[in-house]
């Protein structure tokens, strides 16, 4: 069997060797963990998403807001976990994809003129689910395996199960990254999000000496675990990347030996009528 894994459990294990993240108020993982553990207070704030360097300038001019979000995220994890991209396969993992460019195909394939309806193709190459997987293979130059996927609200916690599993199977790291982007009126009105948020993590069979945390995954049927302070449930449950935070929290009290009331085994959304269950240790 690949990697030694054993699959005869009704759980998997792997472990975080980093973490990146970008969201309201969370500019990155080393200023997020003081946060979730409560060492620092949280102000939410919104931010730009950054330009994405590691691309060439003509794929640089193309890309949205998805991609660069999904982009920074993944490169700051990497750049943690001290391993090069290429060497690593990914899981990308959306539950709408790029609103915005979806918005702009929409209005222009209903304009009432038959011939303003022309889809450019770099509109059309990047309404595809799993743009930013190929935007991510160009700048990284990296040749394996890429899976994406979506879940809808459950998208993170399918993400994490599929890298787990592939982690195993493989024996190899992987990384793996969640992000959404809000959508424009009028799709808002039918996928309201109040906020951007994405989060990447290098996921390995293995541990090393920078592990952050231990992982063990099964699926369970209790309800998705809420946060304490009411300002943090609100942004879990205003993006569906945003679904990560209680495992975050737990990680990051975890890393600064502050676990205090903060149980180890926490619930995430997942497929109805489950939860994925996550034990820390």
């Amino acid at each position: 069997m690949k990697g030694g894994a054993d699959f005869s459990e009704d759980r998997l294990q792997c472990h975080v060797l980093s973490i990146g993240l970008l969201g309201p108020g969370l500019p990155d993982w080393n200023v997020a963990q003081s946060i979730l553990a409560g060492e620092q207070k949280y102000q939410r704030a919104d931010f730009e998403i950054p330009a994405v360097t590691c691309l060439p300038p003509t794929e640089r001019r193309r890309v949205g807001k998805m991609v660069r979000l999904a982009l920074t995220v993944g490169n700051a994890a990497v750049k943690a976990a001290t391993i090069d991209a290429h060497q690593l396969a990914t899981v990308f993992t959306s539950s709408s994809g790029d609103g915005d460019n979806c918005d702009a195909i929409f209005t222009t394939l209903a304009h009432t003129e038959k011939n303003e309806r022309f889809i450019s193709p770099t509109r059309f190459h990047n309404s595809v689910h799993n743009a930013p997987a190929g935007y991510w293979s160009i700048a990284n130059q990296c040749a394996l395996p890429s899976t994406s996927l979506c879940a809808y609200d459950a998208s993170f916690a399918v993400g994490l199960m599929e890298a787990c599993s592939q982690a195993l199977w493989t024996g190899e790291p992987i990384l793996l990254i969640s992000s959404d982007v809000m959508y424009p009126y009028p799709l808002s009105d039918v996928r309201p999000m109040g906020s951007n948020f994405a989060v990447a993590m290098v996921l390995n069979a293995a541990a090393n000496d920078a592990a952050l945390a231990k992982l063990t995954l099964r699926y369970a049927t209790e309800l998705e675990t809420r946060m304490e302070m009411r300002e943090f449930d609100e942004l879990r449950l205003s993006n569906p990347s945003a679904r990560c935070l209680p495992l975050l929290q737990v990680i990051a009290r975890k890393a600064l030996h502050s676990y205090r009331a903060v149980p180890r085994q926490i619930h995430l959304e997942y497929v109805e009528p489950l939860t994925l269950e996550v034990v820390v240790d």
